[in-house]
């Protein structure tokens, strides 16, 4: 269905008001503080709301989805295991210390708790996961924006054998540039042309006709072929004829960037957390109706459990939270080892990566160090967590609700698009679209203004200039995000060569998270934690994780370490497990800092010892 004026209404409103609110506050940024923090005035609902919106963000509406299309509710172990209690333990151990430490990052704690070299290597390592993370948002974006636009090229197939689907296009192979269709009729097929008005290419069953019954606009290759035809070879001789698309998705990439980048450059922290009010009404608002109106329209929930069941196999494990570490997922006709097994989730997430994101990872932190008060930071994550226990109602199930009406969407990443497309009545489409564009501007203007931030305070100021001032750090921050989104749009243009988004960014998480997560737990709850060892715990998991996971890719099918073959979560466990123990081997015999160097930075020194500022202004 085409976007119709309400639904450009809906969209062009939506924008207007976002953006207007980042302009008005940005007229207002005169330092550093101001730009990175807030000037620390923001009140705790609004830093919860800006947390719940920040975390789901375009990312999980696009990748959570899709990687439910393919595994399940599964998926929402993410939220349920790997937030609430993660939160509500952050707000009353970890948060409060950082906020205490009256820091802008968490780089410049490690380094008031370790050494200088401890924070430059994290601020280094986010800076750089920030910029692929932000390319990865991007382009997911973009798809969205392609397929809601009517632009994404598109691949139609007529035939009445459903088992050749898989068949060909494994043998055509782009499936992160087209969109498949396939059609059982001839008279489905020609409607569904017409409604797409110009495919890229039509493959016809020559068992149902011939390119004489196929009615495509002038300069569309129609292709029939038989099913002994369809080969690699096929493959490639088909796509070589395949009409060249009229739009590239950089492009798409390219106007999100200028559109997000503009208020994010002006507005900072403060113009990210109101605009992110806005934007986590709209989004849930709209992922709410998505659910209850897909649902509905599947004829309700006995009915969509029924559709799911019945297409056998490879919805085994679709209803179930916890999967076994062995089990085997059908994807995409090539049977695969389930990437979040219940051990994985348990250990990897729940007690490494969920613990990493919400307790050191700037995008989400720096929102409570902005706070006004202590009790704001606490406040803001309890509220949060109240809000994270809904998203994956609102975020997974959608992506169930996909398969039921589509079980051969191809590229999954997709599927939470295609199916608001094609089920939405007018105006709701602009709806969905504003809650994505809602979820693509909380996580592009967060993770802009974060790596800003650590950039200019953990690189340039520290080795540039050690002597500047306010105002200077604030010209050098809107610098460094404006650079920060010509490097995301560098890497967005990697982002189709794989086959999850969701699973991508999660393994490149997992090379780090649980070596910095060490550090962070052992430096907040043990003061026998010296430099040495926080420096040796950090370098050497870092090298267990990367051992680990090339070991998983380079090794034969016998001598895989895991079964699965995303095995991002045991990757995270063994790695914080690594680097806990060279923490404490090392510190051992090192020399640890006195109790005046920590006081405040170590948990029961630092509750009795330092007593709170606030500002309200």
């Amino acid at each position: 269905m085409a976007l119709s004026s309400i639904d450009y209404a809906i969209i062009f409103i939506y924008l207007i008001g976002t953006l207007s609110v980042g302009f008005y506050i940005g007229r207002k940024m005169k330092s550093g503080d101001d730009y990175f923090l807030a000037g620390r005035s923001l009140p705790w609902w609004a830093i919860g709301m800006s947390l719940v919106v920040t975390d789901i963000g375009a990312m999980d509406m696009v990748g959570a989805a899709g990687s439910a299309y393919l595994y399940g509710i599964v998926l929402g172990n993410y939220d349920w295991l790997g937030s609430v209690p993660v939160m509500i333990i952050g707000a009353f151990l970890f948060i409060p210390m950082f906020w205490r430490a009256r820091v802008t990052t968490i780089p410049e704690w490690l380094g008031q708790r370790y050494s200088s070299t401890v924070r430059t290597i994290v601020a280094m390592i986010w800076g750089i996961v920030m910029g692929i993370s932000l390319g990865m948002t991007l382009y997911a974006t973009a798809v969205g924006f392609n397929l809601i636009m009517g632009i994404t090229p598109q691949i139609v197939i007529v035939s009445e054998d459903q088992e050749l689907f898989q068949d060909i296009v494994a043998a055509t192979g782009e499936v992160k540039t087209y969109e498949y269709s396939m059609l059982d009729s001839i008279e489905r097929g020609n409607h569904k042309i017409e409604n797409v008005g110009s495919p890229n290419l039509v493959l016809l069953d020559s068992r149902l006709g011939g390119v004489d019954d196929i009615t495509a606009p002038e300069g569309v290759p129609i292709v029939t072929f038989t099913p002994g035809d369809i080969n690699d070879t096929w493959g490639g001789e088909t796509m070589s004829v395949v009409r060249a698309p009229s739009w590239n998705i950089m492009y798409s990439v390219i106007i999100m960037a200028i559109v997000i980048g503009a208020y994010t450059l002006l507005g900072g922290l403060k113009a990210v957390v109101y605009t992110d009010i806005i934007q986590c009404v709209v989004m849930m608002g709209g992922s709410a109706f998505i659910l209850i109106y897909g649902i509905y329209m599947l004829g309700g929930w006995s009915e969509f459990q029924s559709t799911i069941k019945d297409l056998g196999e490879r919805t085994l494990y679709h209803f179930d939270l916890v999967v076994p570490a062995d089990a085997e997922v059908l994807v995409n006709g090539e049977v695969k080892s389930t990437p979040h097994p219940w051990s994985g989730i348990f250990l990897g997430l729940g007690l490494v990566l969920a613990n990493a994101y919400w307790m050191g990872n700037q995008n989400i932190v720096q929102r409570t160090l902005g706070a006004r008060s202590e009790a704001d930071a606490k406040a803001s994550y309890v509220f949060g967590s109240i809000l994270k226990a809904f998203i994956p109602i609102l975020v997974v199930v959608p992506g169930l609700i996909a398969l039921a009406h589509n079980p051969n969407i191809v590229d999954a990443d997709r599927a939470s698009t295609i199916l608001v497309r094609d089920i939405m009545p007018p105006g709701f489409i602009g709806l969905f679209f504003a809650a994505f564009l809602a979820g693509l501007m909380s996580s592009v203007d967060s993770a802009l203004n974060s790596a800003a931030t650590i950039w200019t305070n953990d690189v340039y100021k520290p080795f540039v200039r050690p002597d500047s001032d306010p105002h200077h750090l604030l010209v050098v921050g809107r610098i460094i995000t404006v650079i920060f989104l010509f490097v995301a749009i560098i890497f967005a243009q990697f982002a189709s060569g794989f086959d999850s988004l969701y699973e991508m960014i999660q393994t490149i998480f997992s090379l780090f998270q649980g070596p910095v997560l060490s550090i962070i737990v052992l430096g907040v709850i043990w003061k026998g934690s010296t430099a040495a060892g926080g420096l040796a715990g950090l370098l050497g998991g870092l090298a267990s994780s990367a051992t680990l996971h090339f070991t998983q890719i380079y090794a034969s099918d016998d001598n895989k370490l895991f079964q699965t073959e995303d095995p991002f979560l045991y990757v995270a466990w063994w790695s914080f497990v690594a680097a806990v123990l060279i923490n404490i081997i090392v510190s051992k015999f090192t020399t640890p800092k006195t109790e005046e160097e920590l006081k405040g930075l170590i948990y029961h020194r630092g509750m009795r010892s330092v007593q709170p500022e606030t500002n309200n202004d």
